[in-house]
Protein backbone atom coordinates (compact mmCIF):
# COMPACT_ATOMS: atom_id res chain seq x y z
CA UNK A 1 0.00 0.00 0.00
CA UNK A 2 3.07 2.22 1.06
CA UNK A 3 4.71 1.94 -2.69
CA UNK A 4 1.56 2.05 -4.53
CA UNK A 5 0.62 5.22 -2.09
CA UNK A 6 4.47 6.41 -4.03
CA UNK A 7 3.21 5.70 -7.12
CA UNK A 8 0.31 7.22 -7.46
CA UNK A 9 1.73 10.26 -6.17
CA UNK A 10 4.10 9.87 -8.89
CA UNK A 11 1.81 9.45 -11.95
CA UNK A 12 -0.66 12.13 -10.32
CA UNK A 13 3.04 14.93 -10.65
CA UNK A 14 3.98 13.74 -13.69
CA UNK A 15 0.11 14.21 -15.58
CA UNK A 16 0.12 17.71 -13.91
CA UNK A 17 3.09 18.60 -15.16
CA UNK A 18 2.11 17.32 -18.94
CA UNK A 19 -0.97 19.27 -18.67
CA UNK A 20 0.40 22.22 -17.73
CA UNK A 21 2.95 21.98 -20.70
CA UNK A 22 0.06 21.49 -22.76
CA UNK A 23 -1.25 24.92 -21.74
CA UNK A 24 1.72 26.86 -22.50
CA UNK A 25 2.90 24.97 -26.04
CA UNK A 26 0.60 25.52 -29.14
CA UNK A 27 -0.90 22.93 -28.24
CA UNK A 28 -3.68 24.71 -26.53
CA UNK A 29 -5.37 25.44 -29.36
CA UNK A 30 -6.84 21.58 -29.46
CA UNK A 31 -10.62 22.15 -28.61
CA UNK A 32 -10.00 19.38 -25.59
CA UNK A 33 -7.16 21.72 -24.14
CA UNK A 34 -9.27 24.75 -25.17
CA UNK A 35 -12.60 23.24 -23.45
CA UNK A 36 -9.99 22.98 -20.37
CA UNK A 37 -8.86 26.96 -20.12
CA UNK A 38 -12.06 28.03 -19.95
CA UNK A 39 -13.42 25.42 -16.94
CA UNK A 40 -12.76 25.09 -13.51
CA UNK A 41 -9.47 24.37 -13.22
CA UNK A 42 -9.30 23.44 -9.81
CA UNK A 43 -10.53 20.40 -10.05
CA UNK A 44 -7.14 18.80 -10.98
CA UNK A 45 -6.54 19.89 -7.09
CA UNK A 46 -9.41 17.66 -5.82
CA UNK A 47 -6.65 14.42 -6.22
CA UNK A 48 -4.86 16.03 -3.11
CA UNK A 49 -8.13 15.81 -0.93
CA UNK A 50 -7.23 11.77 -0.65
CA UNK A 51 -3.93 11.63 -1.35
CA UNK A 52 -2.51 13.90 1.52
CA UNK A 53 -4.32 12.22 4.64
CA UNK A 54 -3.68 8.55 2.90
CA UNK A 55 0.28 9.75 2.74
CA UNK A 56 -0.01 10.96 6.24
CA UNK A 57 -1.45 7.32 7.85
CA UNK A 58 0.70 5.24 5.18
CA UNK A 59 4.24 6.91 4.63
CA UNK A 60 4.59 10.82 6.74
CA UNK A 61 7.65 11.45 4.82
CA UNK A 62 6.90 11.33 1.50
CA UNK A 63 3.89 14.10 2.42
CA UNK A 64 6.78 17.09 1.33
CA UNK A 65 6.60 16.17 -2.51
CA UNK A 66 2.60 17.43 -2.42
CA UNK A 67 4.11 20.98 -2.49
CA UNK A 68 5.52 20.52 -5.70
CA UNK A 69 2.28 19.08 -7.01
CA UNK A 70 0.79 22.33 -5.30
CA UNK A 71 3.22 24.64 -6.88
CA UNK A 72 2.51 23.08 -10.35
CA UNK A 73 -1.32 23.88 -9.78
CA UNK A 74 -1.21 27.19 -8.53
CA UNK A 75 0.90 28.70 -10.71
CA UNK A 76 1.25 27.37 -14.40
CA UNK A 77 -2.03 25.83 -14.11
CA UNK A 78 -4.44 28.21 -12.06
CA UNK A 79 -2.32 30.78 -12.93
CA UNK A 80 -2.14 32.66 -9.59
CA UNK A 81 0.86 35.63 -9.31
CA UNK A 82 2.57 36.64 -6.53
CA UNK A 83 2.46 40.33 -6.20
CA UNK A 84 5.26 42.43 -7.75
CA UNK A 85 7.34 45.34 -6.49
CA UNK A 86 6.31 48.48 -8.38
CA UNK A 87 8.66 49.68 -10.67
CA UNK A 88 10.62 53.68 -9.97
CA UNK A 89 8.64 55.96 -9.69
CA UNK A 90 7.87 58.33 -12.18
CA UNK A 91 6.64 61.93 -13.33
CA UNK A 92 2.63 61.86 -12.82
CA UNK A 93 2.22 64.15 -15.51
CA UNK A 94 3.57 61.10 -17.90
CA UNK A 95 1.18 58.42 -16.38
CA UNK A 96 -2.22 57.24 -18.14
CA UNK A 97 -4.94 55.15 -16.14
CA UNK A 98 -7.63 53.02 -18.03
CA UNK A 99 -10.44 51.34 -17.24
CA UNK A 100 -11.80 48.32 -19.14
CA UNK A 101 -15.26 46.40 -18.34
CA UNK A 102 -17.51 44.03 -20.23
CA UNK A 103 -21.07 46.26 -18.68
CA UNK A 104 -23.14 43.33 -20.03
CA UNK A 105 -24.71 40.30 -18.09
CA UNK A 106 -26.21 42.30 -15.94
CA UNK A 107 -27.62 45.59 -14.59
CA UNK A 108 -24.52 48.29 -14.31
CA UNK A 109 -24.29 50.05 -11.09
CA UNK A 110 -23.19 53.65 -12.89
CA UNK A 111 -22.94 55.15 -9.13
CA UNK A 112 -20.18 52.31 -8.57
CA UNK A 113 -18.38 52.84 -11.65
CA UNK A 114 -18.40 57.06 -11.40
CA UNK A 115 -17.02 56.54 -7.75
CA UNK A 116 -13.77 54.16 -9.01
CA UNK A 117 -13.69 56.31 -11.90
CA UNK A 118 -13.30 59.23 -9.74
CA UNK A 119 -11.56 56.95 -6.60
CA UNK A 120 -8.44 55.90 -9.19
CA UNK A 121 -8.46 58.85 -10.93
CA UNK A 122 -8.67 57.17 -14.31
CA UNK A 123 -8.06 59.21 -17.86
CA UNK A 124 -9.00 56.34 -20.21
CA UNK A 125 -12.56 54.27 -19.79
CA UNK A 126 -13.02 51.88 -22.26
CA UNK A 127 -16.36 49.28 -22.13
CA UNK A 128 -17.51 46.69 -23.73
CA UNK A 129 -21.44 45.28 -24.25
CA UNK A 130 -22.51 48.80 -24.08
CA UNK A 131 -25.77 50.27 -25.31
CA UNK A 132 -25.81 53.81 -26.02
CA UNK A 133 -28.98 53.90 -23.31
CA UNK A 134 -26.17 53.10 -20.73
CA UNK A 135 -23.29 54.92 -22.05
CA UNK A 136 -25.04 58.81 -22.80
CA UNK A 137 -25.89 59.17 -19.40
CA UNK A 138 -22.69 58.19 -18.22
CA UNK A 139 -20.67 60.31 -19.70
CA UNK A 140 -22.90 62.98 -19.26
CA UNK A 141 -22.39 63.12 -15.30
CA UNK A 142 -18.85 62.40 -15.91
CA UNK A 143 -18.54 65.38 -18.72
CA UNK A 144 -16.28 63.09 -20.83
CA UNK A 145 -16.25 62.97 -24.32
CA UNK A 146 -17.33 59.39 -26.10
CA UNK A 147 -16.25 57.70 -28.97
CA UNK A 148 -19.06 54.63 -29.75
CA UNK A 149 -19.61 52.54 -32.37
CA UNK A 150 -22.39 49.83 -31.90
CA UNK A 151 -21.69 48.19 -28.10
CA UNK A 152 -17.46 49.20 -28.13
CA UNK A 153 -16.52 52.55 -26.24
CA UNK A 154 -13.69 54.63 -25.63
CA UNK A 155 -14.02 57.64 -23.20
CA UNK A 156 -12.00 60.26 -21.65
CA UNK A 157 -11.89 63.52 -20.22
CA UNK A 158 -9.25 64.47 -22.52
CA UNK A 159 -9.82 65.18 -26.58
CA UNK A 160 -10.78 62.06 -28.59
CA UNK A 161 -10.38 62.28 -32.01
CA UNK A 162 -12.75 60.45 -34.62
CA UNK A 163 -13.68 56.98 -33.80
CA UNK A 164 -12.28 53.88 -36.28
CA UNK A 165 -13.87 50.87 -36.55
CA UNK A 166 -10.73 48.09 -36.91
CA UNK A 167 -12.41 44.68 -37.24
CA UNK A 168 -15.88 43.65 -38.42
CA UNK A 169 -17.59 40.14 -38.24
CA UNK A 170 -18.77 38.35 -41.56
CA UNK A 171 -22.01 39.10 -42.76
CA UNK A 172 -23.17 35.56 -40.65
CA UNK A 173 -22.52 37.48 -37.50
CA UNK A 174 -24.30 40.76 -38.78
CA UNK A 175 -20.99 42.70 -39.49
CA UNK A 176 -20.99 42.86 -35.62
CA UNK A 177 -18.07 45.06 -34.38
CA UNK A 178 -15.33 43.60 -32.77
CA UNK A 179 -12.75 46.67 -31.92
CA UNK A 180 -12.68 50.56 -32.08
CA UNK A 181 -10.10 52.90 -32.37
CA UNK A 182 -9.29 56.51 -31.92
CA UNK A 183 -6.38 58.93 -31.28
CA UNK A 184 -6.09 60.79 -27.55
CA UNK A 185 -4.68 64.19 -27.50
CA UNK A 186 -2.16 64.27 -24.57
CA UNK A 187 0.04 66.24 -22.59
CA UNK A 188 2.36 68.75 -24.77
CA UNK A 189 0.38 68.23 -28.04
CA UNK A 190 1.42 64.19 -27.95
CA UNK A 191 -0.95 62.01 -29.12
CA UNK A 192 -1.41 58.24 -28.54
CA UNK A 193 -3.77 55.57 -30.28
CA UNK A 194 -6.33 53.76 -28.30
CA UNK A 195 -8.27 50.34 -28.70
CA UNK A 196 -11.29 48.69 -27.50
CA UNK A 197 -11.78 45.34 -28.32
CA UNK A 198 -14.58 42.65 -27.53
CA UNK A 199 -14.04 39.33 -29.47
CA UNK A 200 -16.08 36.33 -30.23
CA UNK A 201 -16.89 34.16 -26.92
CA UNK A 202 -15.98 30.11 -27.24
CA UNK A 203 -19.43 29.99 -25.43
CA UNK A 204 -21.59 28.03 -28.16
CA UNK A 205 -19.15 25.72 -28.77
CA UNK A 206 -18.36 25.21 -25.12
CA UNK A 207 -21.68 24.80 -24.50
CA UNK A 208 -22.05 21.67 -26.71
CA UNK A 209 -19.36 20.19 -24.99
CA UNK A 210 -20.60 20.55 -21.99
CA UNK A 211 -23.76 19.29 -22.95
CA UNK A 212 -21.31 15.92 -24.66
CA UNK A 213 -21.91 16.88 -27.91
CA UNK A 214 -18.51 15.15 -29.03
CA UNK A 215 -19.54 15.79 -32.73
CA UNK A 216 -20.64 19.04 -33.20
CA UNK A 217 -18.20 20.51 -30.29
CA UNK A 218 -14.81 20.55 -31.13
CA UNK A 219 -16.00 21.43 -34.99
CA UNK A 220 -18.25 24.63 -33.45
CA UNK A 221 -14.27 25.50 -31.57
CA UNK A 222 -12.31 25.29 -34.78
CA UNK A 223 -14.82 27.29 -36.70
CA UNK A 224 -15.10 30.19 -34.08
CA UNK A 225 -10.85 29.89 -33.59
CA UNK A 226 -10.98 30.19 -37.30
CA UNK A 227 -13.35 33.55 -37.00
CA UNK A 228 -11.06 34.70 -34.05
CA UNK A 229 -8.04 34.43 -35.86
CA UNK A 230 -9.40 37.01 -39.02
CA UNK A 231 -10.74 39.07 -36.55
CA UNK A 232 -7.64 39.65 -34.45
CA UNK A 233 -5.21 39.71 -38.07
CA UNK A 234 -8.04 42.97 -38.78
CA UNK A 235 -7.83 44.21 -35.72
CA UNK A 236 -3.53 43.71 -35.18
CA UNK A 237 -3.09 45.50 -38.71
CA UNK A 238 -5.34 48.16 -38.34
CA UNK A 239 -3.44 48.69 -34.84
CA UNK A 240 0.10 48.11 -36.50
CA UNK A 241 -1.18 50.77 -39.29
CA UNK A 242 -0.21 53.45 -37.20
CA UNK A 243 3.20 54.64 -35.31
CA UNK A 244 2.01 56.23 -32.23
CA UNK A 245 2.19 54.61 -28.60
CA UNK A 246 -0.47 52.47 -28.42
CA UNK A 247 -3.12 50.43 -25.89
CA UNK A 248 -5.27 48.52 -26.46
CA UNK A 249 -7.83 46.86 -24.24
CA UNK A 250 -11.18 45.20 -23.67
CA UNK A 251 -12.84 41.78 -23.45
CA UNK A 252 -10.46 39.57 -25.99
CA UNK A 253 -12.87 36.05 -24.54
CA UNK A 254 -9.48 34.22 -24.16
CA UNK A 255 -7.01 33.51 -21.37
CA UNK A 256 -3.50 34.71 -21.51
CA UNK A 257 -2.64 30.62 -21.87
CA UNK A 258 -4.20 30.07 -25.29
CA UNK A 259 -2.58 30.27 -28.59
CA UNK A 260 -5.97 32.19 -29.76
CA UNK A 261 -4.46 35.01 -27.22
CA UNK A 262 -0.66 34.39 -27.56
CA UNK A 263 -0.43 34.06 -31.47
CA UNK A 264 -1.75 37.70 -31.90
CA UNK A 265 -1.13 39.56 -28.80
CA UNK A 266 1.52 38.27 -27.37
CA UNK A 267 4.07 41.40 -28.61
CA UNK A 268 1.95 43.59 -26.45
CA UNK A 269 2.80 43.64 -22.96
CA UNK A 270 -0.17 42.47 -21.00
CA UNK A 271 -0.24 44.79 -17.93
CA UNK A 272 -1.67 42.41 -15.46
CA UNK A 273 0.94 39.51 -16.64
CA UNK A 274 3.61 41.94 -16.05
CA UNK A 275 2.16 43.69 -12.21
CA UNK A 276 -0.84 42.00 -11.12
CA UNK A 277 -1.06 39.50 -8.00
CA UNK A 278 -3.15 37.04 -7.31
CA UNK A 279 -5.72 35.21 -9.72
CA UNK A 280 -6.74 38.43 -11.84
CA UNK A 281 -10.52 36.62 -12.58
CA UNK A 282 -12.79 39.26 -14.57
CA UNK A 283 -15.20 36.79 -15.65
CA UNK A 284 -17.49 34.64 -13.38
CA UNK A 285 -19.68 31.81 -13.46
CA UNK A 286 -21.13 29.87 -10.47
CA UNK A 287 -18.62 27.15 -10.25
CA UNK A 288 -14.48 29.43 -11.02
CA UNK A 289 -13.38 32.49 -12.81
CA UNK A 290 -11.09 33.30 -15.56
CA UNK A 291 -9.23 36.35 -17.00
CA UNK A 292 -10.21 37.18 -20.43
CA UNK A 293 -10.48 40.81 -20.03
CA UNK A 294 -7.01 42.64 -20.31
CA UNK A 295 -5.41 46.17 -20.89
CA UNK A 296 -2.25 45.67 -23.39
CA UNK A 297 0.78 48.46 -23.83
CA UNK A 298 3.12 48.66 -26.61
CA UNK A 299 6.77 49.16 -26.11
CA UNK A 300 6.43 52.79 -25.02
CA UNK A 301 4.74 52.16 -21.89
CA UNK A 302 6.03 50.46 -18.62
CA UNK A 303 3.16 48.89 -16.40
CA UNK A 304 3.01 50.75 -12.78
CA UNK A 305 -0.01 49.10 -11.03
CA UNK A 306 -2.38 47.00 -12.23
CA UNK A 307 -6.10 45.33 -10.39
CA UNK A 308 -9.16 43.92 -10.96
CA UNK A 309 -11.72 46.42 -9.72
CA UNK A 310 -15.19 45.03 -7.79
CA UNK A 311 -18.06 43.59 -9.18
CA UNK A 312 -20.55 46.74 -11.15
CA UNK A 313 -23.65 44.34 -11.64
CA UNK A 314 -22.13 42.39 -14.09
CA UNK A 315 -20.47 39.32 -15.09
CA UNK A 316 -17.12 40.51 -15.67
CA UNK A 317 -15.11 42.88 -13.45
CA UNK A 318 -13.02 45.90 -14.46
CA UNK A 319 -9.10 45.75 -14.73
CA UNK A 320 -7.92 48.95 -14.10
CA UNK A 321 -4.19 49.90 -14.96
CA UNK A 322 -1.51 52.28 -14.39
CA UNK A 323 0.67 53.18 -17.80
CA UNK A 324 3.92 55.49 -17.46
CA UNK A 325 4.96 56.74 -21.25
CA UNK A 326 8.80 55.79 -21.43
CA UNK A 327 9.75 57.36 -24.33
CA UNK A 328 9.85 61.41 -25.35
CA UNK A 329 6.73 62.38 -27.00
Amino acid sequence: MKRATLIIAIVYLLLLIIGAAMMHTRLNSHWLVTLFLFSPRWVVALPLLLLVPFTLLLRRRLTPIYLIHSFIILIPILGFQLPRRSPNPVDKSRTLRVLTCNVGGGTLDDRQLIQLIHDNQIDVVMLQECSQAVSEPLFQKLGWQRRQVHHIVIGSPLPLGPSRVLGRQSDDNFRAVAGIGCELDWHHGSRIQLASLHLPTFRPALEKLQHLDFDQGPVAIEQLGQMRRGLSRQVVDAIDDSKLPTIVAGDFNVPVESAFYHDFWSHFQNAFSIAGGGWGYTKYTRFHGVRIDHVLADHNWTVQDVHVGPDLGGDHRPVIAELARTTAP
